[in-house]
């Protein structure tokens, strides 16, 4: 036999080796993740019992009954509906005479929500359309769900600093390395929002607040949000509130990872780690600045 071929034979006979070995890795693969599949699902079974996303679920919503498929409601994974209908509280939930579970919600709205739930699981993000006596109602149902920021989504969009230094984490998280502003805006509907949470990674610097009417922050002044006209903001660095730039100090405002910051009513109102900061009023008192007239915004 001549030395090419037997070159050629212990190359074919290498490769058939190296073949068999990867099939068996991936057979050995496989078989893993079949016994990790039938772990998980006997770890589901055991906290959600014999449920799956094809259930038809029958409820009982203020008096008026219907049926939903269980995926429909448990399709926004991060809210309070969701985990109420996981399957994991079935049998601890309320339920009416002939076993439909009860809702004490008021039907057309509860209904608003489910169907805007089935639109989107057509392809189809279809905003409901709320009457002005309705909207409040509305608003509090997906409050107690846990449903505003999936049928009302918000973003964070850069508008001054150095895109560089920044990285989008997710749209409403980011981590920017130097000074940057953002500004959370509604994605892809048109109500405004009136109230937000911010919860604080590790920082060097933070300004919080609003902005009144359309201005530029993006003049590379390095001035945020509270220090020029027509803004106002929680500065948790300078331990401070600003209004039009004029500053009002706050005793020891924490800025440590984990901060939590929620501003409502437009700015009327602020609070870090639940506790009331800032506030709209005349009079100062209980270590909570107060800050009167607030169409002095409008009057800069």
């Amino acid at each position: 036999m001549s030395k090419r071929k037997q070159d050629v034979q212990d190359a074919l006979s290498s490769l058939s080796e190296i073949l068999n070995d990867r099939e068996k890795e991936i057979e050995e693969r496989e078989e893993m993740l079949q016994q990790a599949e039938e772990a998980f699902k006997k770890e589901r079974n055991a906290a959600y019992g014999d449920t799956k996303p094809s259930d038809v679920l029958h409820l009982n919503i203020g008096g008026t009954k219907t049926a939903v498929l269980r995926r429909t409601l448990t399709s926004a994974t991060d809210s309070m509906l969701a985990s109420k209908f996981s399957g994991r509280w079935d049998d601890s939930l309320e339920k009416d005479k002939d076993g439909n579970f009860f809702i004490d919600q008021e039907y057309d709205l509860f209904m608003i929500m489910v169907n805007y739930l089935r639109n989107k699981s057509n392809g189809t993000d279809r905003y409901p359309i709320i009457s002005s006596e309705d909207s409040n109602d509305y608003y509090r149902l997906l409050e107690y769900y846990g449903m505003t920021h999936t049928i009302y989504p918000s973003k964070l969009e850069f508008v001054t600093g150095s895109k560089d230094t920044m990285d989008m984490i997710s749209p409403l998280e980011v981590n920017s390395k130097d000074w940057a502003t953002f500004e959370i805006s509604s994605d892809g509907h048109s109500r405004n929002i009136k109230s937000y949470t911010l919860t604080l990674g590790a920082v060097q610097r933070i300004q919080i607040g609003w902005k009144y009417m359309s201005i530029d922050l993006s003049s590379g002044n390095n001035l945020g949000v509270g220090d020029v006209c027509k803004t106002s903001a929680l500065d948790l660095t300078r331990s401070c509130y600003l209004l039009n730039g004029e500053m009002s100090q706050i005793d020891s405002l924490e800025q440590v990872e984990g901060t939590v910051v929620r501003s409502e009513d437009y700015g009327k109102n602020w609070f870090v780690n639940g506790k009331l900061v800032a506030s709209e009023s005349s009079r100062q008192e209980d270590g909570v600045v107060k800050r009167a007239d607030w169409l002095r915004v409008q009057r800069c």
